[in-house]
């Protein structure tokens, strides 16, 4: 009985996870001119749920200089189920935006994952 309590405790609420999110991986394909074209592909099983978790202060927002470039880098934080392969060479797809994962924060005992996301615009 301690143990279910325990576990019904650790468990996401499944009303946060309110954002639908696609988790890919990138592949390498030959075409036909023998030339190398890398192809993303979804990874997770069907659409991940996840809760969206702004960043405050200095981390929410920065800039960056790329190639003599000024680029708007903004983080955040995504909650999601544990997903046992997850890693930062995937990639986050919502709303016909791409995310790169700088980080991942895995929370064995308590089933969920955070991953740390960037958009570079």
């Amino acid at each position: 009985m301690v143990l279910q309590i325990v576990w019904i405790l650790t468990m996401i609420r499944a009303g946060t996870l309110d954002q639908i999110i696609e988790i890919q991986s990138a592949t390498n394909t030959t075409d036909a001119m023998g030339g190398t074209i890398e192809t993303w592909a979804k990874v997770s099983g069907s659409p991940t749920r996840a809760e969206y978790i702004p960043l405050t202060g200095i981390e929410q927002n920065a800039e960056r200089v790329n190639a003599g470039k000024l680029e708007s880098v903004t983080k955040f934080k995504l909650r999601i189920r544990r997903f046992s392969t997850m890693s930062s060479a995937y990639r986050i797809t919502h709303n016909n935006n791409t995310y790169k994962v700088t980080g991942i924060n895995d929370g064995f005992r308590n089933n969920e994952m955070l991953l740390f996301c960037a958009e570079v615009v």
